[in-house]
């Protein structure tokens, strides 16, 4: 059975400042972030081994795959920039998965609902400097609009299926409220494939259930008359748009440097952080300062090869599995259901905007993925053999 050396009260604030400040200050983020994973590291060895499970040792084989890709680089100056920049998505992953399983049941529910408020603010945020035309996107401070979007879009997944505690007359108030303003945020964002997986993740929550018509038809009627307010406040990005329809030609490009250099390191890629080194069709992008593959399983491919990339699907196939397994089993308890199929929907929904985009690299959604895979880890762990949803 494990436990920890330090006051729970100060882990327990201590992750949810982490979780509340992912998107609403990058430097709060890392201060947090850091500060858990120091907990961590002075743990003792015995209770830290027995919370290993399937996600450790899949992230442990990620994390060593990536570290052969650095020491076998084409560019290790730039390729060695990995050793600090993604250090903080491993440490988040083992201090959130071991903290998280220490932590009563309450508690945690009381952290993924300051998660979701965390979100909702950013949305908000994103809304307001977005109708006050200070971007031409909706973005937050500390981040730009592609991870402004797939950070809602992410949170979108545990706000449909999470409810408020307690059996107050407004809680669904707030929830439709929450939901529309996570809606609102993304589509203000203007990520095409991000608007499709909200979609279709609001319209899972509706197949599954967990938003009945009635609150359907108010999130709808919100959201659309957010999105219309604000963009009758803010026209420049969308008339660029409807003006200019050709804004795919750099993703173009991308794709054809892909398909030229696919075959050229297959076993561990370039090493990472390298795409501006080995890219070779920079001159003929529009935007010239695009950084990487726009895609998250072609980045891991050209970063750390096809073991860097099996390995990575491996970490993701696990999350479906363990999850599809859970919600079809009769044995499982609803509420636990319900718990697997937020954290599912948010997992599949920041994996499928990494198609466009990518979390892999990025400061606040690799730690965000870290979070999700950190309460599966959660749900799948038996401690002293009193599972967690029996407590």
């Amino acid at each position: 059975m494990i436990s920890s050396k330090f006051n729970l009260s100060i882990i327990f604030y201590l992750i949810i400042a982490t979780v509340f400040s992912m998107m609403v200050s990058l430097f709060l983020l890392q201060l947090f972030a850091g500060l858990l994973s120091l907990f961590w590291l002075f743990e003792t060895g015995k209770s830290k081994k027995e919370a290993i499970d399937i996600f450790a040792w899949l992230i442990i084989i990620f994390g060593v795959i990536r570290i052969l890709s650095i020491v076998f680089s084409n560019y290790p100056s730039v390729s060695h920039q990995s050793f600090y920049k993604d250090a903080l998505f491993y440490f988040s992953f083992f201090s959130l998965s071991f903290y998280l399983k220490v932590l009563e049941k309450d508690k945690i529910r009381k952290i993924v609902l300051w998660f979701i408020s965390g979100a909702v603010l950013v949305a908000v945020i994103g809304l307001v400097l977005f109708n006050l035309k200070l971007v031409d996107r909706a973005q937050a401070f500390s981040s730009g609009y592609a991870t402004y979007s797939s950070f809602l879009l992410a949170a979108l997944g545990l706000c449909v299926v999470s409810s408020l505690p307690g059996a107050k007359r407004y809680n669904w108030i707030i929830r439709v409220l929450g939901i529309s303003l996570l809606l609102s945020g993304i589509i203000a964002s203007q990520g095409r494939t991000n608007v499709a997986v909200a979609g279709l993740v609001f319209i899972a929550a509706l197949i599954f259930k967990k938003i009945n018509i009635k609150s359907a038809i108010i999130i709808v009627f919100i959201t659309a008359l957010i999105s219309l307010i604000s963009f009758s406040n803010n026209r420049k990005e969308i008339t660029q748009r409807v003006e200019d329809p050709t804004t795919l030609s750099d993703r173009n490009i991308i794709m054809k440097g892909a398909e030229d250099l696919a075959l050229i390191h297959p076993i561990l890629g370039f090493g990472p952080r390298t795409f501006h080194n080995i890219f070779p069709y920079k001159n003929q992008l529009a935007d010239k300062g695009i950084g990487s593959w726009h895609n998250d399983f072609v980045q891991v491919y050209f970063e750390s090869g096809l073991l860097g990339l099996l390995s990575f699907l491996a970490i993701i196939a696990a999350a479906i599995y363990y999850g599809t397994s859970i919600i079809r089993s009769k044995q499982k308890k609803e509420e636990e259901k319900n718990f697997v199929l937020g954290i599912l929907l948010s997992l599949t929904a920041l994996i499928l905007s990494a198609v466009t985009a990518g979390f892999i690299d990025s400061p606040v959604l690799s730690i965000e993925f870290a979070f999700f895979l950190s309460l599966f880890s959660l749900v799948l762990f038996s401690n002293g053999k009193k599972y967690f949803w029996q407590q």
